[in-house]
């Protein structure tokens, strides 16, 4: 009987410590990024309109801030994305890069230029020529991005993806007879957009 008590008493420590070290890898590897913060804080439009072929010509430019208060961040690739109208856009790659904790970083780009196909009807429709007329355009800008860790004693953590949604932006077009007439002067209004990660080593197995 005591024999049995000992092994469900060793059992049961040797599955609280497994817990524990999972925990503590969830812990370090997961919650540093609770404290990653993306904002857009420019954006503007110098071209966007449509042809009478259905083909949509744009140029958009925006700059992002990173804010990251915790530990230091490898970013291995940075790509980002654009919809409008019901249409995906492209998908455009910036320069990956290291940030050190404490640390806010101001990325200049993407620029989102070039023609796609855009048969509008409806709804869409309705909205782009409403747009149009504002001299705003209403645009989904999403980041992906593929980063890893990196602590103080020098290791590395997993391979983690950041998934930052931006959401739907209001982004003027530069010069538009709606913005000179009002004064506004295309002003666009800084926007959070809302973090989500998945371990990427977890998702390969």
């Amino acid at each position: 009987m005591g024999g049995r008590c000992v092994c469900r008493s060793c059992l049961l420590t040797t599955v609280i410590f497994i817990g524990g070290v999972v925990c503590l890898i969830v812990f370090l590897g997961v919650l540093p990024y609770k404290n990653i913060k993306f904002h857009v804080l420019d954006a503007s439009l110098s071209q966007f309109y449509l042809t009478n072929d259905d083909i949509l010509h744009y140029h958009l430019d925006f700059s992002l801030r990173n804010s990251n208060k915790k530990t230091s961040i490898s970013y291995y690739y940075i790509g980002s994305s654009t919809y409008c109208y019901s249409k995906d856009l492209v998908v455009v790659s910036l320069t990956p890069f290291r940030q050190g904790s404490k640390n806010t970083t101001v990325l200049l780009g993407p620029v989102f230029q070039g023609q796609a196909p855009l048969k509008l009807r409806g709804s869409d429709l309705r909205d782009f020529n409403n747009d149009q007329r504002d001299g705003s355009y209403s645009i989904h800008v999403e980041l992906y991005l593929t980063s890893k860790l990196k602590y103080a004693g020098g290791g590395r953590g997993s391979n983690i993806g950041i998934i930052a949604k931006c959401g739907l932006l209001r982004i003027p077009l530069l010069g538009s007879s709606f913005n000179n007439q009002t004064g506004s002067g295309g002003i666009f209004n800084t926007k959070k957009c809302k973090v989500s990660t998945v371990n990427l080593d977890s998702s390969s197995d």
